[in-house]
């Protein structure tokens, strides 16, 4: 009885189905199509120990040595993390940062170690130019940085850090997936229009047999 209740819901109601169904697919597939380009940037950072003194009271000095790449390492990295620093490589740039919270400022860089030596940066842009200039200007403060902060005693650099050419690709729109998550979308006000249809026609039947 149920069953047959529900076959004859959705043979009525079908086109307000599928129009619930397929509203939500085209709104999200019209959003993604119509939405700016973005450009995704990498950066590769190198950190190398150099103007190592030569000492004869350590066996493992390699060992030592790749332990201060990994604590410089971290040195850079919260440089990511520091919005005076990140608003520094925006003004090398000659870009506007736009600075709405000190948060979504922070945001921008995604920064990951991949062991003490190799860091890689990574960042969005609206255009080519725009992510040519800030991945240039990111590489020049980095550089600067590192080479003005680890000096000996003898004004010696202990450490020096080279950013790789930074590769930038467009970022895809993933039409198919943005289809399918609106398809999910319609498929769930779907089954929640036919649960209240299936509990709201028996009871208007029911008042309007009463009166």
């Amino acid at each position: 009885m149920q069953l047959l209740a529900s076959i004859k819901i959705l043979g009525k109601y079908w086109l307000l189905f599928a129009f619930i169904i397929l509203v939500p697919i085209a709104a999200a597939l019209v959003f993604a199509a119509t939405r700016p380009d973005k450009y995704t940037t990498s950066i590769a950072f190198t950190v190398n120990r150099i103007n190592k003194q030569s000492t004869a009271e350590y066996q493992f000095d390699g060992y030592y040595a790749l332990q201060a790449s990994d604590l410089f390492s971290d040195t850079v990295v919260s440089w990511f993390l520091t919005p005076s620093v990140i608003v520094e490589m925006y003004d090398h740039a000659g870009l506007n940062p736009q600075v709405e919270s000190l948060s979504s400022l922070t945001s921008r860089f995604k920064i990951k170690k991949y062991s003490s030596q190799n860091l890689v940066v990574k960042f969005s842009s609206d255009s080519p130019s725009s992510a040519e200039k800030l991945a240039q200007a990111v590489i020049d403060t980095v550089e600067a940085k590192s080479a003005q902060l680890n000096q000996s005693a003898d004004r010696k650099a202990l450490f020096e850090v080279i950013g790789s050419k930074p590769v930038t690709v467009k970022d895809s729109k993933q039409l198919p997936l943005v289809g399918f998550v609106g398809l999910v979308i319609g498929g769930f006000l779907a089954v929640l229009v036919f649960g209240l249809l299936r509990v709201l026609l028996p009871a208007y039947r029911q008042r309007s047999f009463e009166v």
